[in-house]
């Protein structure tokens, strides 16, 4: 019993004939708040994954997978001093993988999640954990492997709130485009990467003028400029996805066809 949850049955939690099945209810556990529990049956789940020495290319995907969920997990339940193993073993596992695909089945490569996305969430929980050293090392590793990549540039301007770190995190915002209204909320959305709430920019943007005074101008600057575009988009007078509009407007016929009719 975890808490008031039972636990289903080790064959029936598993299966193994579908463990992709299993994988599903643990995110859906997730996106339930039931992270006590999904953290137990991701824990289960990686130990059996890891219990098989000869894994084939599949097992070795669902394993990472598994990892992954146990590190967000982690992150979810505060509980970021307790990952350090677990981000070791995701990293040497996705080596794995990649071993194990350019082997067997290279076609599989190119469908991997990008290795960045492995470095911000090491660094996330590092940084969690006050691990600044290798938080740094990770946000870095992140926006080498995708450069302009915004999200690792803010939690790393957050983890480490230097010179290097707060320019980095400011040519990020301005290689991300303008701000746009997605499913109701503000947010920048670079190429190649997640996008980023507009709230977190700009509180990280106020927090890195703190820290580092003679930038307080530069951040300020980037603030009131995301600002204006905020209120130019509320007010009518930019479209909600100014990216996305020039793309439909590059659609549209340059002539009246029916002219020739």
């Amino acid at each position: 019993m975890i808490g008031r949850e039972s636990l289903p049955r080790h064959g029936a939690m598993f299966g193994m004939q579908d463990p992709s099945q299993t994988l599903v209810q643990i995110e859906r556990y997730m996106d339930g708040g039931r992270l006590e529990l999904s953290e137990v049956m991701a824990t289960q789940f990686c130990d059996l994954m890891l219990s098989k020495k000869k894994r084939e290319p599949q097992d070795q995907v669902f394993l990472l997978k598994g990892l992954r969920l146990m590190c967000d997990i982690y992150l979810m339940r505060n509980k970021a001093d307790q990952s350090l193993v677990t981000i070791k073993r995701m990293h040497r596992e996705r080596k794995a993988l990649v071993k194990l695909l350019q082997k067997h089945a290279p076609n599989m490569l190119a469908s991997m999640q990008p290795e960045e996305e492995d470095h911000l969430r090491a660094g996330r929980l590092y940084a969690a954990a006050g691990k600044a050293k290798a938080a740094k090392k990770s946000f870095a590793m992140c926006e080498r492997l995708s450069p302009g990549h915004l999200l690792a540039a803010l939690h790393g301007a957050r983890s480490a709130p230097t010179k290097p770190h707060i320019e980095r995190f400011i040519s990020a915002i301005q290689a991300a485009g303008d701000v746009i209204l997605a499913n109701g909320q503000f947010q920048l959305q670079p190429e190649g990467s997640p996008a980023v709430m507009l709230d977190d920019v700009l509180t990280t943007l106020d927090g890195c003028a703190v820290e580092v005074a003679g930038l307080a101008p530069r951040c300020q600057h980037e603030k009131e400029g995301l600002q204006a575009q905020q209120q130019a988009i509320l007010q009518g007078e930019q479209a909600a996805n100014a990216r996305l509009q020039s793309a439909l407007d590059n659609l549209e016929p340059k002539h009246d066809y029916y002219q020739y009719g």
